[in-house]
């Protein structure tokens, strides 16, 4: 969500569109009042037919600027030439109708609209020049003046002063946004560069290519949450010939998560040949205990015998295992045991169990389970243990995705943590 914010940019072009939009009705405003005023009454000449087609025009391109992608794109081009026309026709009536307060009123509008306008200190310059220019001798050449010339020439001047000086504080204000811009955009590659690396980490964090062991198989699945989790799944080849897996989960998401389970499968690769799972989770807190102030640990390791099938195991506040067999179905392993790597001593003890031919071992993340549905039910246990009987014909990594399919069929897809499992197959 974070990264999708800092990748929409800034664009100058929608502000500039929006105040052309502004601007353009300004001028259907103005162009306006020589077609419903009272323009004989007042003795002012002001041809009609040259209103009537400047508006039209004018709210024609207003219209196209929401239809047409041409307009939108050229729109300072466009509204440059507004300008001239706008002010070439205030220049003119001015002078017809000898300084004549109302239009004066419109060229006012015109000078002060410009300035925040545009973007493009050339073009303004150029504008503002040539029109009080213009402007300048227009007020000097008519005669008859209805407004006194100093005054004449100070609204026309005093306008296209401030629309300059208006320009370069909306220019400076988009450089600052350009440059804040820049720094977003260099925070963002280095953020996604960041992922690129923790990505990797995490697929090294959870195994999914095992050793190939005579009478056994292992399958494991995960899913993150964000682009990297806070789950692990590792494993350890003892001097003693068994094989040690270990199975965590990190409370919290993103890279720190990662770190920490980083940190934990390293420590347990160091651990794995202790003589009792329950003291290789106790060396993992030890280690770690110090090093991690924010975050702790479920896990589970097991020491796996690959002759006799026994598996000695130790819970660390990680979900019940799971012992699946063909006669009876899916149970519960026994096992209880405290987080590892909190502020509290982990209170852990051992178990062990062997396995038969066929039997198989699930281990899975608390994510699997906490998934809800729209009337906010929980998938839970009882939907997990449906789930492992209704797909009990199916084996290795179909038997995950289909465990993992029906979790997110549950939960219309919308998931709340890392989603990982460990199957143990007894051939």
């Amino acid at each position: 969500m974070m990264l999708q914010s800092i990748q929409d940019r800034f664009k100058l072009d929608d502000e500039v569109l929006k105040i052309s939009r502004i601007c353009l009705v300004v001028f259907s405003s103005f162009i306006g009042f020589g077609i419903f005023a009272p323009v004989e009454e007042l003795g002012l000449y002001d041809p009609k037919w040259i209103r009537v087609i400047h508006a039209s025009i004018t709210i024609s391109f207003f219209v196209a600027t929401y239809f047409v992608s041409w307009v939108r794109k050229n729109i300072q081009s466009i509204m440059l030439v507004f300008f001239y026309t706008m002010s070439a026709h205030s220049l003119i009536l001015l002078y017809w109708n000898s300084l004549y307060i109302g239009y004066l009123i419109g060229m006012i509008l015109v000078l002060s609209c410009i300035g925040v306008s545009f973007v493009d200190r050339r073009s303004l310059v150029s504008y503002l020049g040539t029109v009080t220019s213009f402007g300048i001798l227009v007020g000097i050449y008519t005669k008859d003046h209805q407004v006194d010339l100093s005054l004449y020439l100070s609204a026309i001047i005093t306008p296209a002063l401030v629309s300059y000086l208006t320009l370069n504080i909306r220019l400076s204000s988009v450089e600052k946004l350009r440059s804040s811009e820049s720094q977003l955009k260099k925070f963002q590659d280095r953020m996604l560069s960041e992922l690129e690396l923790a990505n990797e980490t995490q697929s090294n964090l959870v195994t999914t290519e095992w050793p190939k062991k005579k009478g056994i198989k292992f399958y494991s699945f995960f899913r993150s949450f964000d682009q990297v989790g806070g789950d692990a799944i590792s494993y350890f080849e003892r001097e003693d010939g068994k094989m040690a897996l270990f199975f965590a989960d990190v409370s919290g998401h993103g890279i720190a998560s990662a770190m920490v389970s980083a940190m934990a499968v390293l420590a347990f690769k160091i651990h794995g040949n202790q003589i009792q799972p329950s003291e290789c989770l106790k060396a993992i807190h030890d280690d770690l205990q110090s090093l991690v102030p924010n975050n702790h640990i479920s896990a589970c390791v097991l020491f796996v015998d690959l002759e006799t099938k026994e598996i000695k195991y130790s819970i660390a506040g990680h979900p019940p295992i799971i012992h699946i067999q063909k006669e009876n179905g899916p149970k519960f392993l026994e096992g209880l045991g405290t987080l590892i790597v909190s502020f509290l001593k982990p209170s852990l003890k051992n178990y062990q169990i062997t396995l038969g031919s066929g039997d198989r071992i699930l281990l899975y993340s608390d994510g699997i389970l906490e998934v809800f549905d729209e009337s906010g039910e929980i998938y839970g246990e009882e939907h997990l243990f449906d789930s492992i009987k209704n797909h009990s014909d199916k084996k290795g990594d179909e038997f995950l995705n289909a465990i993992y399919e029906d979790s997110m069929s549950f939960s219309a897809k919308r998931i709340s943590d890392d989603m990982s499992m460990l199957l143990l197959e007894i051939q």
